[in-house]
């Protein structure tokens, strides 16, 4: 049995029959607006019954399904990004916070980097490239471009690129990442939540 055949049937014994969406975001490793996305575009299929809490039912099979051709057709499951404005804090403004990251203390720099590997406490050491492109917004060729020029540090097994979580945390505080002046609205919303919080902690 290989690798991924095993994880899929370790999904099955750990999971029920069927799930909730809260269920289908932490084990798919996506945000709750990409689930959404996919529950009501159909993408993935699911038994809605309109209610407000526990509205979704999902065959775990069905997401096991989902995660086998999100592997070989990513660009497929991926919401358009109209479908994210004016939904979890969708940040539109074109403030890209480098100063104010510049300007940080060597305790504000620790601080940012420990609220930065807090955020991604939900996924595993090793992340995949459709994982960090819902995690941060980038496309992946942006991400292979990291890669391939060393400014993010990445490996390959059986073909596929793996980006270590504690790569993703040093690229993310590191100062090319800083000067990035294009940022994502989730990036831009990731920096915003972190000064906020130091401006009540301090």
């Amino acid at each position: 049995m290989t690798k991924s055949a095993k994880y899929y049937e370790a999904i099955r014994k750990e999971y029920p029959e069927t799930i909730s969406k809260d269920q289908f975001y932490r084990m798919a490793h996506i945000s709750k607006a990409t689930a959404l996305h996919l529950l009501q575009s159909g993408l993935v299929p699911c038994r809605d019954s309109g209610k407000k809490t526990r509205r979704y039912t999902i065959r775990t099979d069905d997401v096991i399904f989902y995660l086998i051709d999100r592997e070989l057709h990513p660009e497929k499951y991926r919401a358009p990004d109209h479908w994210y404005e004016g939904r979890s804090g969708h940040y539109t403004s074109n403030a890209t916070f480098r100063n104010e990251l510049m300007k940080l203390s060597d305790d504000g720099k620790a601080a940012f980097r420990e609220y930065i590997e807090n955020e991604l406490e939900g996924y595993g050491d090793l992340l995949t490239v459709i994982e960090v492109v819902d995690a941060l917004g980038y496309c992946d060729t942006s991400l292979h471009r990291w890669c391939s020029t060393k400014k993010l540090k990445a490996f390959r097994i059986s073909g596929k690129l793996l980006i270590p979580k504690i790569s993703l945390v040093d690229f993310l505080v590191s100062q090319y990442c800083i000067n990035i002046t294009r940022k994502t609205w989730k990036h831009t919303l990731l920096i915003k939540e972190f000064l906020e919080r130091q401006e009540i902690t301090e």
